[in-house]
């Protein structure tokens, strides 16, 4: 395209010579006009050209840097988390415990599983995700026992404030619904334990709005009970109700619970008991033994805070139990705790009233140290009254949790275990100490 216009630039020149006098200024016009008209042209090819390749380096930038640095590949894309098959989400899901503890033997115990033991406390497997309309699932299950048990088998049903869930699940207690992936301990206190706080089979709803949250729901028993024969006749209603005011820079939380649970069989006995902190230990200082019951009926309180790397929460739950022609005893259990982190961290995280986790500011893969943290907590079981002497048990434990990256801890406790008035004796004695020393390695995804 320029090809002729150069022509014509070269050509004119030699016209001029012959044109006469008159006609030298309109053809020296005509070629000002035409270079005019070129160097227009080459402006519009050279903003093309540019447009096009934005980042390619100029001819003199190549002449002064002829070794340039090879450009840096694409980092690959990690896998995704999270696949979708026909709108429906599929997430997978899992986690792996592994304990070890060293429970002292109180002199003249001779139970084999006191002393040093470990064991795969939990290895779970499972996918979560969503279906569209609001609706959710969860389906998990623990392969560490012998036999695979389901652990969360739930579907959601979410609209606006209000979560409808039918399935395997739980709502009772502040400590209950908190995940064993978020424990100061190893273990859970002891009266969740004691009292057979646990996912069952049920449905429940729960609204949320503002600053409160209200769950409530009826519950058969758990799928283990259920599959191996146990009481299918027996249901619980029950609710809790909490209420989550930020006050500046705090988060608090003031809650309450309810249980009641009707056996449905005069013959059906109840037992309450508890291991020292310990899963590894088949030994419970504290034990009820078995008892006839018609019905037990549960209520707490329970109370949180958050402050920047500093947590407190405290919670105390009473159980009522119903007996033909007899009455009715009420056993205690309840805890207090203190968490503080000391590195690393920006403290533990809160949703919707459930204690979450800590979190690395700064992983070992960020080139940290990870998240620590100290924790102190007493713990406290009674399980005598009206006729029936199950023991007290007391403990004062310690932990240190370290957080290296995210989805990865490693959690030490201690635990000083002060019983007295058990049936369950120790060289014939009903008061006795034992000392228990906890090591957990953790993995979640």
């Amino acid at each position: 395209m320029l090809f002729p216009l150069f022509a014509a630039a070269l050509l004119v020149p030699g016209q001029v010579l012959a044109a006469p006098t008159e006609d030298a200024a309109a053809l020296r016009a005509e070629i000002a006009r035409m270079r005019a008209q070129l160097d227009q042209l080459e402006a519009r090819l050279g903003s093309a050209e540019t447009a096009q390749s934005p980042a390619a380096p100029s001819e003199s930038a190549a002449v002064q840097s002829p070794a340039a640095a090879p450009q840096p590949t694409a980092a690959p894309a990690e896998p995704p988390r999270e696949l979708v098959a026909s709108g429906v989400t599929i997430k997978p899901r899992g986690r792996l415990q592994i304990d070890t503890n060293v429970v002292s033997r109180p002199n003249g115990m001779t139970a084999p599983t006191l002393g040093w033991s470990a064991d795969v406390r939990r290895a779970y497997l499972g996918v979560e995700g969503k279906m569209g309309g609001g609706f959710g699932y969860r389906l998990e299950a623990d392969v560490a026992p012998d036999t695979v048990q389901f652990t969360d088998a739930w579907l959601t049903y979410d609209n606006g404030p209000l979560t409808l869930t039918l399935g395997h699940h739980r709502i009772t207690s502040l400590e209950d619904v908190t995940s064993d992936l978020d424990t100061s301990m190893l273990e859970r206190a002891a009266f969740t334990q004691a009292f057979g706080m646990e996912r069952r089979l049920g449905f429940s709803a729960s609204y949320g709005v503002g600053d409160v949250l209200v769950a409530a729901g009826v519950f058969a028993d758990d799928l283990d009970t259920l599959g191996n024969g146990g009481s299918a006749n027996s249901y619980s209603l029950d609710g809790r109700l909490v209420y989550m005011p930020k006050l500046g820079g705090t988060q608090l939380q003031f809650g309450g619970s309810l249980h009641h649970r009707e056996l449905n069989d005069l013959a059906s006995t109840l037992r309450y008991r508890a291991r020292p902190g310990a899963r590894t230990t088949e030994v419970r200082f504290v034990d009820t033994g078995a008892f006839t019951a018609t019905a037990e009926t549960g209520y707490g309180l329970e109370f949180a805070a958050i402050h920047g790397p500093v947590h407190v929460a405290a919670e105390g739950f009473w159980q009522r139990v119903a007996r033909p022609g007899l009455p009715a005893p009420t056993f205690f259990g309840g805890y207090g705790e203190i968490g503080y982190v000391f590195a690393g961290g920006s403290g533990r995280t809160y949703k919707k009233g459930v204690l979450g986790s800590i979190k690395p500011t700064r992983g070992l893969d960020k080139g940290g140290a990870g998240a620590w943290q100290i924790n102190l907590r007493h713990d406290w079981l009674d399980l005598t009254d009206r006729g029936i002497v199950g023991g007290t048990q007391r403990t004062f434990g310690a932990s240190l949790m370290w957080v290296p990256v995210e989805h990865v801890k490693f959690l030490a406790n201690y635990l000083r275990v002060l019983v007295r008035d058990t049936p369950v004796l120790a060289g014939g004695r009903s008061d006795y100490d034992a000392n228990v020393f906890g090591l957990r390695a953790q993995y979640d995804f």
